[in-house]
């Protein structure tokens, strides 16, 4: 990509940083109101660059301006009818492009790229921290005897996590995007984020070996005992759909499903709003669904949602039962 250039410009009144493309007459590919701290994209597809550009210049310019918002010229087909050559055509009045708000995303450092964790990364953070509670004489033991020291309930979360996220891997040779461990402003997290063609998928693990599970319109039973996992699996996608639609921008929907692991048998009494699968089919049940972003809004979003700054941004505090 093009080495963007940025010019600061200013008269009474106003105050501007422009980010241009290359040479003495560069194309504008954005440009800041540094009195608002509006960021105009000019040209989308320069636009993760641009944002750099201009952070970068606002850090180290001395300058005090106010917290970036980033404003998207959306871009729709027209359409045109050749003019006749015997009759004058009327001249086209033209129209105001609409504008759309969204929220300034900063730099991401390395640290703050969801992209990076692995699955089960929440619950295997937790056990790292419970482990150091223990003397290092019971560490050094648990280590020798490959044990590790938690309660069986996490453990047994941690790896349905693991055979999910393992079972997703296929997914992104096909052009999807996952990430895993989604930490939240609650203290929990959401196990897995999958974004392709048909859409954005939450997808909650829940591990049982051996148990027999039936599901309702309201309620997931496992061994006849009642769980709350479809209640708190619409939640998770509800408020992420709204997140993900404020930062991209556009409506983006949001999926969930319930990823069942080890069960002997899954039974279906009701056909709930949350769709619940046999983990080890969860890459074919999600490639089944119908497309509706292309390549280019696959993208967009799999940038918005590895950022964990989005994700701290994150009101009210979630449900989760493990």
């Amino acid at each position: 990509m093009e080495e963007l250039t940025v010019k600061p410009w200013r008269v009474p009144g106003k105050w501007r940083l422009y980010v241009n493309k290359p040479g003495v007459r560069g194309d504008s590919v954005a440009w800041l109101d540094c009195l608002s701290g509006v960021v105009t994209i000019d040209i989308p597809e320069f636009e993760a660059v641009a944002l750099a550009r201009i952070e970068e210049w606002c850090r180290s310019s001395g300058n005090t301006v106010p917290p970036r918002t980033v404003r998207r010229r959306e871009e729709g087909a027209r359409s045109r009818t050749k003019p006749s050559a015997s009759q004058p055509q009327p001249q086209p009045q033209p129209q105001p492009q609409p504008q759309v708000s969204v929220p300034f995303l900063p730099p991401m450092p390395d640290e703050d790229d969801l992209a990076r964790n692995l699955p089960g990364a929440g619950l295997e953070s937790l056990v790292r921290e419970g482990e150091e509670r223990y003397s290092l004489l019971v560490r050094l033991a648990a280590r020798v005897s490959r044990q590790r020291l938690a309660d069986m309930a996490t453990l047994r979360g941690l790896e349905g996590e693991q055979l999910v996220g393992a079972r997703l891997e296929p997914l992104k040779a096909v052009g999807w995007r996952v990430l895993h461990g989604i930490p939240l402003p609650s203290g929990s997290d959401i196990d897995h984020v999958v974004i392709g063609p048909p859409g954005v998928f939450t997808v909650n693990s829940k591990h049982h070996p051996g148990a027999t599970v039936w599901v309702g319109d309201k309620i997931v039973k496992v061994n006849r005992n009642g769980f709350p996992y479809l209640e708190n699996s619409e939640f998770e996608a509800r408020r992420t759909a709204r997140l993900l639609t404020e930062w991209c921008g556009f409506e983006v929907p949001v999926h969930p499903v319930i990823a069942v692991v080890g069960a002997q048998k899954i039974t279906y009494g009701a056909t709930p709003a949350v769709e619940v699968v046999d983990g080890e089919q969860i890459a074919s049940v999600l490639a089944a669904h119908q497309g509706e972003f292309p390549p280019n809004r696959v993208d967009r979003i799999f940038t918005i949602a590895r950022h964990r700054h989005v994700w701290s941004q994150l009101g009210g505090h979630g449900k989760k039962s493990r």
